[in-house]
């Protein structure tokens, strides 16, 4: 039995139950229960309709109360009563399909598109409890996240209980788990919900979503896992279909490229062709969460390795059988060239082993397949480089992602290279995400020096970036001097030029020299406007020396820069979002001024309700009464 507790909008609610109609039952028989707690009418309509067409159909009625949950663009908003009053609906179907003596429920919510043969494939899997995939920006601007975790609230990486971790730790591990999520299969989890099969064992043991008065934890979700484990039930996820979360109505354009995907891309509907090219070396466990995140997207796959040690190739085998070896040369832009040697498509698309594509993107993806007119030169893409505690994006930048091989546009640098492309250009929603796992190496400083001892001079780029890799490793002093040639040249990339600024004023602070640093924050606004990261990085001087009306001045100019336009450098989100506005908190909070710190505390928490200092913030406004 299908089971669904639904108030939904009419626009959600028609294409889930048309995916619950054209799920695939060869071996099944599928009857529906519909709790119908719709607030309208149209949306009532809708579910009586799908019970004349399809039959086997029941609907309960929801006895109406006045409801505070609301949802718009941002995020869904569950007040507590709201999220029991689910629990009982779920129960309620539970106990329902007990009674009938149904082999399983699956509880399904009403805003998910589901795969044509999740169903079939869950009940094949053969498990007690087991949920289907699903990944959701729970805000705009973040990383798709899992609806299953592996313990408490939702903890997405393994702990010992005495074992204390470092934030690199927890995100490479966290990273460590996404990966195996990402790829098909059937793993036991710590919590899961909202896509479960529940066989009639579970149920009649006594498995149940309501409330356990003696736990903390938020979400009927949480409270059926703990039950279920307690009981011991083991906890599954499947991997292999991954449903379509509308979260929110503007993610209801994805629809069409989703069920497409299901469908697979047909070589009729392709516009372009596209050869995917890697240089790798050491992947064996990077390289398949690689190439299941862009599957359907490649007409062939050219992997490029440099010297593994390792079982790369063997794994590049199961995907491509044209793999190519290159004789390592300290040369980055010579190996990708390579590469890009090799491809015999219409189009590049170039990846690291250690980038994927969220499932979102990849249907990003294979629209972009079926609609790219075939004489655009270049495609860029955003870059997702850095994620924070949370996994939102904290630094970003965009690249040349897919390019038109005619075009024979060349990689430039034996570090740190570029593609050099130019003319028609798209710029493309798509976001290709980079998760480093591997531990930072000095491969790259040594490289540069290698270079400098052979005499070779640094061309301009290479002075930056040379100076990147020196204040990375701690040299300081070193890098402070590079950073100081680059900025006096007049020649540089804009971007660079204000990048070098910021970093410049880093090295300062390490070397306790705290007027050459605000001096070199000042140098970034001769290169463009004045910018949210460099205003913040202004206001922590200041406030750092408890100058609270000069931070205040900072930071307020930071909530009024503009979003950079569609910049090829590097953009840091946090500065764009909640960081301003947890430090303006703070400053007026110190100045005596609580209204105007509890009015940028809002700011912050409707932006990054996670963040410990804004979590810190909220109990310190709720412990004053001002809730």
């Amino acid at each position: 039995m299908i089971g669904s507790p639904i108030r939904q909008s009419p626009e959600i609610l028609a294409p889930f139950l048309t995916s619950l109609a054209e799920l695939e039952r060869t071996n099944i028989v599928v009857s529906y229960l519909f709790v119908d707690d719709n607030a309208e009418e149209s949306s009532q309509l809708l579910l009586r309709q799908f019970q004349s067409q399809h039959g086997r159909t029941d609907i309960h009625i929801e006895e109406k109360h006045p409801e505070t949950y609301e949802k718009d663009e941002f995020t869904h908003y569950w007040p507590e009563e709201t999220i029991w009053k689910v629990a009982r609906m779920k129960d309620a179907i539970l106990t329902y399909a007990l009674d009938r003596k149904f082999d399983y429920v699956f509880l399904v919510d009403s805003d998910l598109i589901l795969h044509p043969h999740t169903l079939e494939h869950l009940v094949s899997a053969n498990k007690e409890i087991i949920s289907n995939i699903f990944w959701t920006k729970w805000q705009p601007d973040t990383m798709e996240m899992p609806q299953v975790w592996l313990s408490d609230q939702y903890t997405l990486y393994h702990k010992d209980r005495k074992e204390s971790l470092s934030d690199e730790e927890s995100a490479k591990r966290t990273w460590q788990f996404f990966g195996q999520l990402r790829v098909p299969g059937i793993y036991e989890v710590g919590g899961l919900g909202a896509c479960t099969l529940i066989s009639r064992k579970a149920i009649k043991a006594g498995v149940r979503f309501a409330e356990i008065p003696n736990l903390s934890f938020w979400g009927e979700d949480r409270h059926f896992c703990i039950r279920a484990r307690a009981m011991g039930f083991a906890l599954y996820v499947d991997t292999h279909f991954p449903a379509y979360h509308i979260y929110r109505k503007s993610e209801l354009a994805g629809i069409n490229a989703y069920k497409q995907s299901c469908k697979g891309v047909q070589s009729a509907d392709r516009k372009i062709t596209i050869s995917v090219c890697l240089i790798v070396k050491n992947e064996e466990n990077a390289l398949p969460v690689c190439l299941h995140s862009i599957r359907d997207i490649p007409d062939e796959i050219i992997i490029v390795d440099t010297g593994s040690t390792d079982r790369t190739k063997a794994v590049a085998s199961k995907y491509t059988d044209k793999i190519y070896d290159f004789a390592w040369v300290d040369d980055f832009a010579a190996a990708r060239n390579f590469a890009f040697s090799k491809a015999t498509q219409q189009y590049i698309l170039w990846l690291d082993a250690d980038d994927t594509l969220t499932e979102k993107d990849r249907l990003l993806f294979l629209e972009l397949i079926r609609t790219l007119e075939p004489l655009v030169d270049r495609v860029t893409m955003s870059y997702h480089l850095s994620f924070d505690e949370n996994q939102n994006v904290t630094y970003s930048l965009r690249r040349n992602r897919l390019v038109r091989r005619e075009c024979q546009f060349q990689w430039i640098g034996a570090v740190h290279e570029y593609l050099a492309a130019s003319g028609s250009v798209y710029d493309s929603e798509i976001a290709v995400t980079h998760r480093k796992d591997k531990i930072h190496t000095d491969r790259n400083l040594q490289i540069y020096r290698n270079m400098l001892a052979r005499g070779e001079g640094l061309s301009l780029r290479d002075q930056f970036y040379y100076a990147n890799e020196c204040r990375e490793h701690g040299f300081h002093q070193e890098a402070a001097v590079y950073y100081e040639a680059f900025l006096q040249t007049p020649e540089g990339w804009q971007e660079d030029k204000i990048a070098a600024a910021l970093h410049l004023a880093t090295c300062y602070s390490h070397l306790a020299q705290r007027d050459e640093q605000l001096l070199a924050l000042f140098r970034a606004f001769e290169h463009d406007m004045p910018r949210a990261d460099c205003c913040c990085r202004i206001g922590s001087v200041f406030l750092e020396e408890q100058d609270y009306l000069q931070a205040i001045y900072w930071y307020e100019s930071a909530t009024q820069c503009p979003k950079p336009k569609e910049s090829m450098g590097f953009m840091d989100h946090s500065s764009l979002t909640w960081l301003p506005h947890v430090q303006l908190c703070l400053c007026y909070d110190r100045i005596g001024r609580p209204d105007k710190a509890k009015f940028h505390h809002d700011i912050s928490y409707s932006y990054n309700p996670k963040h410990p200092s804004i979590i810190h913030n909220q109990r310190y406004f709720e412990q004053m009464g001002n809730k």
